[in-house]
């Protein structure tokens, strides 16, 4: 039986895509590339927001109608069962278990308890090595927040084992990954279901023998201000750490921030960034922010915009806030849609203006660049590196920026 997957999200659904394809592969099912060869479609789905749910059930739907066999995994099924009745499921903890389902499906064996945590960390001996690989270092988050649909979807925190984690890491980089995206909901709360902390796993991934780098991936500024010492050590002295610091803010408004239930105050949060960005040098700041959360008055949005003005992202991940159902943000007041909509778009002007504007700082720079396609490379604060000639994948070399663009470096 061909099998046509595509999958779609976050970094750790990235991850869980690639899963799933290896466990169908180990059942002896045939990954297609080709839609229309495929006897069976299974669709990865993502849930964040709004949009995103509208974008999936349009392309299940769509998938559906062409008379093969659909199966919806990931987030979405999850988080929203009700959304995909009448269509099998593979939820976000199951993915390495892609290919026992699908058999059970096609022998209509009956479901039963699936047994979705038991050593769930043992989903990554699916994942092979790439280039540039995924590294999911846990799965759930600890935190609470007031319009996340996402801990609906994967739940608790579950730290894989730090001992694990470091041999698949030694693994994947014996098998030619040059660069590691250390992935979770929250890889600041890493270990705190264990007994341990994001900042041992780092140590000794970066003991690994053999030339990578890692991107550290989202961490919330409340788990990580109890090690940010320790991570701003290793950030300092660890060449395979990538200068990348992912913090979403979210508001830069007290008020907001409680509705929200982030856990931390504005002022925790400047401080945070500005210790990072101190003692860290060329430090590529990421953040998150949305925009039209309920109650957010102009005022409160006018806040968020001087606290982006005085920390200056590398770049914003900005968003509209959207209703996800089940979660208490979509039993509060809503802003009107118009007033949204203006906000989202004062953000991004803001947002380009900011890229553009730290990009420039690097014209004239020579800068240790890992090259991941022939045309593309991954500075060592993970800036992305636009080519002029054609250059040998897989090496890192030094490359000199030539120019800057809103998003990308030339060289």
């Amino acid at each position: 039986m061909k099998v046509y997957v595509e999958g779609y999200g976050c970094v750790l659904n990235k991850a869980d895509t690639e899963i799933i394809k290896e466990s169908l592969i180990k059942e002896g099912f045939e990954i297609t590339e080709s839609l229309d060869e495929a006897n069976i479609v299974i669709i990865n789905t993502c849930v964040v927001r709004l949009e995103t749910e509208n974008k999936m059930m349009h392309r299940i739907n769509y998938l559906n109608s062409l008379g093969k066999l659909v199966i919806v995994a990931g987030c979405l099924p999850k988080a929203l069962k009700e959304k995909v009745e009448g269509f099998y499921h593979i939820y976000p903890k199951e993915a390495h278990r892609a290919g026992e389902i699908l058999k059970d499906i096609l022998t209509k064996k009956k479901k039963e308890d699936r047994g979705e945590e038991k050593e769930l960390y043992k989903k990554l001996n699916y994942l092979k090595p790439k280039l540039v690989t995924p590294l999911p270092i846990s799965e759930g988050c600890l935190g609470n927040c007031s319009y996340c649909i996402v801990k609906i979807a994967r739940g608790k925190l579950i730290s894989y084992p730090r001992e694990f984690l470091v041999r698949k890491a030694e693994e994947l980089v014996k098998g030619g990954a040059k660069c590691l995206l250390i992935t979770a909901q929250d890889t600041a709360c890493y270990g705190l279901d264990r007994g341990d902390n994001l900042a041992n796993l780092l140590k000794d991934l970066c003991q690994i023998e053999g030339e990578f780098i890692m991107r550290v991936g989202m961490m919330h500024a409340k788990y990580l201000s109890p090690i940010l010492d320790e991570i701003i050590e290793l950030y300092r002295e660890e060449e395979k750490i990538g200068k990348f610091l992912h913090l979403p803010l979210q508001s830069g408004d007290d008020e907001i921030l409680k509705l929200m239930g982030r856990g931390y105050s504005v002022d925790e949060f400047i401080s945070i960034v500005k210790e990072f960005k101190r003692k860290v040098k060329d430090l590529c700041f990421t953040t998150d922010v949305i925009v039209g959360f309920p109650g957010e008055t102009e005022e409160a949005f006018n806040n968020t915009l001087e606290v982006l003005r005085k920390l200056k992202p590398d770049y914003i991940h900005g968003a509209k806030y959207t209703q996800r159902k089940g979660t208490e943000a979509a039993r509060m007041k809503q802003l009107d849609t118009k007033i949204r909509k203006r906000r989202t778009e004062i953000l991004d002007k803001l947002r380009r203006e900011l890229s553009y504007l730290n990009n420039k700082k690097y014209v004239g720079r020579e800068m240790r660049t890992l090259i991941i396609e022939k045309n593309k490379g991954y500075t060592e604060n993970f800036k992305v590196v636009r080519f002029e000639k054609e250059q040998e994948v897989g090496k890192f070399k030094k490359v000199k920026i030539k120019d800057a663009t809103t998003f990308t470096l030339r060289a």
